[in-house]
């Protein structure tokens, strides 16, 4: 072989090794990126903020809005990471160590080892039983939301628990309430490939909303148990985005409490109450907000009385605070013992001519 010939293919070799290092792959240990992920946790204002001080509940030391702040301090925080240009997810961990910031604010920080490039972060809480999330897969679908409670899950709730009970609800899509979620979005994160170390500072508030429902009774002794259904809710967001779904809408049913509220007119000041948590009104669009209460008496019998909420969810207390306060109607609950029978409006003795037509009664 000429030494002309061995130059030749040394200096091929060469260039092709050159072209190997070339085509390394993103992958490659050498070029992953640390990502440290700082979450701070804000407060929901409508749950630590605007309790209503004049509410006091019987039987109870509690308050109505504790369960609700200790949903606000999670344990554990799941990290998602999307391609921007097709929202496929590229990958995801979980971060639980956390520190508190300047302003006592509770923050989580965590490592995320991933290669140069633009991205979109989404991070959430992960310890919410009833909030459940799916179609994580993409970042515009992935889904927020709650199961539909079955059939038996409803007369135990709301009480049709006799043989050969019809259900008041049927057609009617009744979901567990959610928890809070606490989600954050950071869109559009550029990592270069001189970066050794990038910190994505994000700040997670809660796409629930928290309300306050209140209506007052006479003849609250003669109450054994209390639910409520709200409809015309959103069922679900689509979390990616903070976009609440509003077709077809969905109803949510909670426990009511007895208590009294001190700022009440006249002798009687009991009240049927609860502090629940929602997807959301839905807004701009008529929805049909309607609630039902269920009350079940102290011989079994389940009294239920409806009510309109289109005027009391439009009302300044439920724009500044989140109440939802009844104010021109009373739950008549008679003493089933004396065989008092309900008068036709369910219950209700309204003060205002736009009760007349919700109020029904359904005696079991």
């Amino acid at each position: 072989m000429s030494k002309r010939f061995a130059h030749i293919i040394m200096a091929a070799l060469l260039l092709l090794g050159a072209a190997a290092c070339q085509r390394r792959p993103l992958e490659d240990p050498n070029e992953v990126v640390k990502i440290a992920i700082k979450v701070n946790v804000k407060s929901v204002i409508n749950v630590n903020a605007n309790i209503r001080s004049s509410i006091k509940l019987y039987n109870s030391n509690t308050t109505l809005w504790e369960p609700k702040i200790s949903q606000l301090d999670p344990k554990m925080m799941r990290v998602l990471v999307y391609d921007p240009s097709s929202e496929r997810l590229l990958t995801q961990s979980f971060i639980s160590a956390t520190t508190s910031d300047e302003d006592g604010q509770k923050v989580f920080a965590g490592n995320l080892g991933i290669s140069h490039g633009d991205y979109n972060f989404l991070v959430y809480n992960f310890d919410t039983p009833t909030t459940q999330v799916s179609y994580e897969n993409n970042e515009e679908s992935i889904l927020a939301y709650t199961d539909e409670i079955s059939h038996a899950q409803k007369a135990r709730l709301l009480g049709f628990t006799k043989a050969g009970d019809a259900d008041p609800y049927a057609g009617t899509s009744i979901h567990y309430e959610p928890e809070h979620l606490l989600v954050a979005n950071k869109k559009n994160v550029r990592i270069s490939p001189h970066d050794t170390v990038v910190v994505v500072e994000t700040v997670a508030s809660s796409i629930i909303d928290t309300y306050y429902l209140q209506i007052r009774v006479k003849g609250l002794q003669f109450a054994s148990e209390a639910t409520a259904v709200i409809t015309g809710l959103s069922p679900s967001n689509h979390i990616g985005n903070n976009i609440r779904t509003m077709d077809p809408t969905a109803a949510v049913v909670f426990d009511l409490h007895k208590g009294y509220d001190e700022s009440l007119d006249g002798e009687n000041k009991d009240v049927l109450c609860a502090v629940f948590n929602t997807f959301g009104k839905i807004e701009n669009i008529t929805s049909d907000l309607h609630v039902t209460f269920n009350v079940v008496d102290t011989a079994g019998n389940l009294l239920q009385y409806n009510a309109n909420l289109d005027t009391v969810f439009d009302s300044e207390l439920a724009h500044l605070y989140h109440w939802l306060i009844i104010e021109d109607a009373i739950i008549d609950i008679p003493d089933p013992e004396n065989g008092q029978q309900n008068t036709g409006n369910g219950g209700f003795q309204p003060t205002v001519d736009d009760w007349q037509e919700e109020h029904g009664e359904i005696a079991l």
